[in-house]
Formats: C-alpha cells, structure tokens, sequence
C-alpha cells in the first residue's frame, strides 16, 4: 500500500506536520509505504493530491482540518484514488462522523483496518467549488472568518466559541430566498447551513440527521431572533436539539439556491470561498473516502 499524506502547516496551530509524522510511523509499521507533502499556498492540496494521483499512489491522506479533506477529495475527483483524513485540524468534523480518533496516530491505526467506501459531495456553482462537510452562510461563515482573520492560541470546541462570542455583538439577520428542489421559503435568516455531513465548528450538530452516503442534502435555516434568545439557544446546537425550535427550519433536497438581499459571505469546509447566490447539488457518491476500522490493541485501545 503507498499512500501519500499531504499535510497543512495552518491547520490546527501548526498541528499538520506533526500529525503527518506519527501518522507515518504507525502506517510504515503497517507495511504500508508512505510519503509527506507539505503545503505552502491556499489551494496546494488539491494540486498535490491530482499530482500524487497521476504519480500512482494508491490512497492520498490529509493531515489536516475538512478544508484540506475537501480540497483533498476535488484534487482526486475521476481518478479513483481514495481519500483519508488524519485529524489536525480545528473543528475535525468529518474526523468526528468518520468515528477516527482525534489523535493522529490512533486515527492512523483505525485507517489501517480500513477502506475506501463512496460517500456523498456537494456540488457548488457547477462544479466551481466541492464539499464534503457542510456550507454555512450567514452568522456562521462570519465567526469562519473572524477565526481566518485571528491567530489561534486555542484550537477545538474552545476557538469556535470565543469567535462566536465575537461576531455575537454585532450580527444581524438577512433576507434569504431559498429554493429546495420545488420547496420556496423566503425571510429573515440568522444563518443558513446545507449539509452532507452532521456537524461543524467542532462537533456543534448543526444537521444531526444527515448522512453523507445517502444522497441527500439537509438544509438548517435558523430564522431571526433576539440576541437573549440566540443565547439561551445555542447550546442545543451542541446536542442537535435545535431542529424544534420555532426560528428553525428544515428541508432535505437534492437541488439547493439561495439568495441573499445583500452579498453574504460562505463558509465552504471552514473556509471562505466567495459570495452569495449560490447553487448546490447533491453528487451521490461522488468520492471515495477511506473509511476506519477500529483501534487495534496496539493501537493503544
């Protein structure tokens, strides 16, 4: 097995190489041959992950966050070569609904047990942009860029949360049109989500019912409300309770639009990538994701 790791410097407060390192060590006591490319540029990962597929290595691992899994899986878009994700990133959500561990080398263990399944991907503009995890547009692509705009001395849950009590004092609601296959909603919204996966923001459940092989998209949009009530609110984000409250509402769909009166920024991954309107569709088993096995003994479980 020859496996390239590409790995992000950024990610989780210089997290990627590191992780990179203990990940090689357990997957070459594998058996398995291993590589490590280190990113210098924004969009390197998806460049380096074509690259490797082209050069022949059998699976291409991000040691990283879902922005560098997501830029990971376009690169290897039509070359059958599987992707896999080694934690090290801030949120680590698609870690997190993949049941990896969060810690490298354990994550590299469970891989080792694993294999390439096909899972789901959103198609952005046409093809302009791929997700795997969730777009969030509005309050939360805000608190993504407050956190871009911000060195991290804290990463996880922790970094998520002082960012959202940032952009808390000064959010404010936005008109959205939003059509979901033949289903219209239009109104004040706090924030839009358009999910394949379940959670971001380190395991806040924004979408706790979705799924990503299942060939459907799962929309949140949480309407407006007073700051007080956002506040008492948000902790059933973390537990996925949210989905009864009055202010929320939901939809699953295959073919997403959304418009805003005014530009709003989107959150693609956990990173910024251009404005409203956008179109999304969901591509049914678009990718090949290497899924985990379970820790090993030796693992250290």
């Amino acid at each position: 097995m020859h496996v390239a790791v590409i790995a992000n410097p950024r990610s989780g407060r210089q997290r990627g190489p590191r992780a990179a390192v203990a990940a090689e060590e357990v997957l070459r006591e594998a058996g398995w041959e291993v590589e490590i490319h280190l990113t210098t540029a924004h969009d390197d990962a998806m460049h380096m992950a074509g690259e490797c597929a082209e050069a022949g290595v059998d699976a291409v691992f991000a040691a990283g966050g879902d922005g560098t899994l997501s830029q990971v899986l376009t690169g290897l878009l039509d070359t059958g070569v599987p992707a896999g994700v080694i934690p090290a990133g801030t949120g680590n959500d698609m870690a997190r609904t993949l049941g990896l561990s969060l810690e490298p080398a354990l994550a590299a263990a469970q891989l080792v047990q694993g294999a390439p399944e096909p899972v789901d991907l959103m198609e952005i503009d046409g093809g302009r942009w791929w997700a795997v995890n969730v777009l969030g547009i509005g309050f939360d692509s805000r608190v993504a860029g407050r956190m871009a705009r911000k060195s991290r001395a804290v990463g996880g849950l922790l970094a998520y949360l002082l960012a959202v009590a940032g952009e808390f004092r000064t959010f404010r609601s936005t008109r959205m049109k939003l059509t979901v296959d033949d289903q219209h909603w239009e109104g004040p919204a706090l924030l839009t989500a358009i999910a394949n996966a379940r959670s971001y923001g380190a395991g806040m459940k924004i979408a706790p019912q979705a799924e990503i092989d299942d060939g459907w998209l799962d929309v949140v949009v949480v309407g407006a409300m007073s700051r007080l009530e956002f506040l008492r609110s948000f902790p059933r984000v973390m537990h996925g309770t949210h989905l009864s409250h009055p202010a929320v509402h939901t939809w699953r769909g295959k073919d997403i639009h959304l418009e805003a009166e005014e530009p709003v920024p989107i959150n693609v991954d956990g990173d910024l990538r251009g404005e409203t309107p956008l179109s999304v569709r969901v591509a049914p088993g678009r990718a090949l994701l290497w899924r985990p096995g379970p820790v090993t003994a030796k693992g250290g479980r």
